[in-house]
């Protein structure tokens, strides 16, 4: 089931869940996480937590298709384990920049993470799971225009 997503949500301490990207190496889910507002993946605290509730989207993105609650573990920079583990999420890794310096990047200013399942949280229903958006300083200007496209002039007669 998971061999074909790319894509995971995540939900730890209480937090709204965040999207990340992940690999499966050796039969582990193991996904890369920027301890700040990096640029590879922000996802700040989790490799302190001690559990995340993981779950995977259906294709559609509209149902849940699997889940469950997994502890974090943190892989060492420069064992074994963390080499394999930086060259399965190199290839992983979608739109990469600098590929020269990626791995001593993520040596330095990433934690790679290990998800442990712990339980599964069982089938999910068919019910919406919306939530309410995040608050955020975004906002429109004023009033929407009338018409989106170019209004249409009319000639004026000629006689």
């Amino acid at each position: 089931m998971m061999k074909k997503a790319g894509l995971v949500w995540l939900a730890w301490d209480g937090r709204r869940p965040v999207p990340a990207w992940f690999a499966t190496v050796d039969g582990q889910y193991v996904v890369l996480a920027d301890s700040g507002e990096g640029a590879e993946q922000p996802l700040p605290g989790l490799a302190t937590a001690s559990s995340v509730d993981v779950v995977v989207p259906a294709k559609p993105a509209m149902n849940r298709l699997a889940g469950w609650k997994a502890a974090v573990r943190r892989l060492e920079p420069g064992t074994d384990e963390w080499t394999a583990a930086a060259q399965v999420l190199r290839t992983e890794r979608l739109n990469a920049h600098d590929l020269d310096t990626q791995l001593e990047r993520w040596r330095t200013e990433a934690d790679i993470l290990v998800l442990d399942p712990i339980e599964s949280t069982g089938p999910y229903d068919d019910s919406p799971h919306a939530a309410a958006p995040a608050p955020t300083r975004a906002t429109t200007r004023g009033k929407p225009p009338t018409t989106l496209h170019r209004p249409v002039r009319r000639r004026p007669k000629l006689s």
